[in-house]
């Protein structure tokens, strides 16, 4: 009686061992669902620059710039200074190039005091602001892994905003090189953000936002583009010490894809696009000096019509001719 039960019981459970394994799906080749619980980050740096201004700002700048950015934060309507001028004027013009400045009707500077008045509601803006660094979160977190090196990071992120948002064909406004929107993003990134849609810059200020937050040093370029007779931006990122474009904004894909057709272009390839950087030199980015791109690297990618995450280090990827590949960031070999 006993040996029946035993064997009874060693039937129930391989019985449930292997209800278990069928009612488990089998994701080891599904490329498009691996997820991973892991986190990059867990809340937004508010007080984040271009790599350039954070390199030429002393540990006093700093403090005055976070003082500048947590008054407006909490809604205060007057924050205290330095005494000298000139450095006000310029951690207020940093402030206009974070997401949150639009917060604001107005700032105004007097003596060592800036008096700021609010656009928004305290609710408004509560809601705002958990709204964009909310969603900032899901954006630079997508597919992120504990194991994720520098350029895992830059793929995802830039895959994850050129997914994110849909090109604003409608808009025929502020596309000109004199709009104050190529020098400071206002509401653009708010605005992209809650439409899922914008035009050039709201892709790149949202994809320079995004890759400070993880450290990774970018900026926000911009020129004419010829063939278009109107101004566009994309960006430049650093890696390995080289420095890189990408363009999220032209790199966008329908059914939920990126492209890397423009990623890791070289200036020479950026010019074949018919665009030209303009304000982009040594005497612009006083710290870094002349910044070019000429490294090809990336060149594997300009065939690349579609890519995605599939597991750590790889990228499941489709070339115009529908070939498939998975590329690997460890190797940077494309099998």
């Amino acid at each position: 009686m006993k040996q029946l039960l035993s064997l009874l019981l060693t039937l129930s459970l391989l019985l449930f061992l292997c209800s278990c394994k069928e009612g488990t799906p089998d994701t080891s080749t599904d490329i498009s669902t691996t997820e991973t619980p892991y986190r990059a980050i867990t809340e937004i740096n508010h007080y984040v620059v271009e790599p350039d201004d954070k390199l030429h700002m002393s540990e006093s700048d700093k403090l005055h710039y976070k003082a500048l950015m947590d008054g407006m934060l909490s809604r205060k309507s007057e924050v205290s200074l330095s005494k000298d001028k000139t450095k006000n004027e310029y951690y207020l013009d940093l402030l206009k190039q974070s997401p949150y400045y639009f917060f604001l009707s107005d700032c105004t500077l007097k003596d060592d005091t800036a008096h700021l008045s609010y656009a928004y509601s305290k609710d408004e803006q509560k809601k705002m602001l958990s709204f964009i660094d909310s969603t900032f979160l899901e954006l630079i977190n997508t597919h992120a892994n504990q194991e994720d090196n520098t350029l895992d990071k830059i793929l995802n992120v830039h895959g994850a905003v050129a997914r994110y948002m849909t090109y604003d064909n409608e808009r025929t406004t502020d596309k000109q090189l004199d709009s104050p929107l190529f020098e400071y993003p206002a509401d653009e990134i708010y605005k992209a953000l809650r439409d899922k849609k914008s035009v050039c810059y709201g892709f790149a200020y949202t994809l320079r936002f995004a890759l400070l937050q993880l450290d990774i040093d970018c900026f926000c370029v911009y020129g004419p583009c010829s063939a278009r007779e109107e101004g566009h931006m994309w960006n430049i990122f650093r890696y390995n010490d080289k420095f890189y474009t990408c363009d999220s904004a032209w790199d966008r894909a329908d059914e939920g894809y990126a492209q890397l057709f423009h990623f890791g272009k070289t200036d020479k390839e950026r010019e074949s696009d018919y665009l030209t950087r303009t304000g982009f030199s040594s005497t612009f980015f006083e710290e870094y000096g002349e910044i070019k791109c000429v490294d090809e690297t990336f060149r594997i990618f300009r065939g690349v019509d579609r890519y995605t995450y599939a597991s750590i280090h790889s990228y499941y990827i489709v070339d115009y001719d529908g070939n498939e590949y998975i590329f690997n960031t460890e190797t940077m070999e494309m099998k």
